[in-house]
């Protein structure tokens, strides 16, 4: 590699940590999830295209959730959706799709005979009225099951209970992801 690719890579580097773009943002919380299944109890069996990829030429698949993995011990397969959203909408809801997407994961989940969860960051700013240099960025993870996923948007009573340590790995118990 000459030294202008790899000056290119050390710009991508810098966008990929620090651009606010939010397909930058969603793919490193796509890596921060990928990350969080061990390699010892986990399997990628299929992985969606980057937006880079699609950017260039868009693959078809990349309708289908982010992953699918397999439990490594029981061979048993489930695939990821990842969302990452820094805000609810003005009714304090959780918008992490629209419906034809939602139809396509519930078609996706009949079709494959496969639990598909949607792992959903939501990183939000929380500022003080009373203080103008007060920011704070509060970090949360959900873990929704697509049966308790009904609607695009989600109200609290709904996404809260599916709530997980933002950095805890994942694990799989008795066909459930923990």
């Amino acid at each position: 590699m000459g030294i202008v690719g790899k000056i290119g890579d050390v710009f991508h580097k810098i966008e990929y940590h620090t651009s606010d773009a939010p397909e930058i943002k969603g793919q490193r919380f796509e890596d921060h999830v990928e990350n969080l299944f061990s390699q010892h109890y986990f399997r990628i069996i299929e992985k969606t295209h980057s937006f880079k990829t699609n950017s260039d030429r868009y693959v078809e698949s990349s309708k289908n959730p982010d992953f699918i993995f397999e439990y490594i011990p029981t061979k048993e397969q489930f695939a990821v959706e990842c969302k990452f959203r820094t805000r609810l909408n003005r009714q304090n809801q959780l918008e992490w799709s629209y419906p034809a997407q939602l139809k396509r994961y519930q078609e996706f989940a009949y079709e494959r005979k496969m639990p598909v969860y949607i792992v959903v960051g939501l990183e939000l700013t929380l500022i003080d009225e009373n203080d103008p240099d007060y920011d704070k960025i509060e970090s949360y993870m959900f873990n929704i099951p697509l049966e308790a996923a009904k609607y695009p948007a989600l109200s609290e009573s709904v996404f809260a209970k599916y709530e997980r340590d933002y950095n805890k790995p994942f694990f799989w118990k008795r066909g459930i992801l923990y």
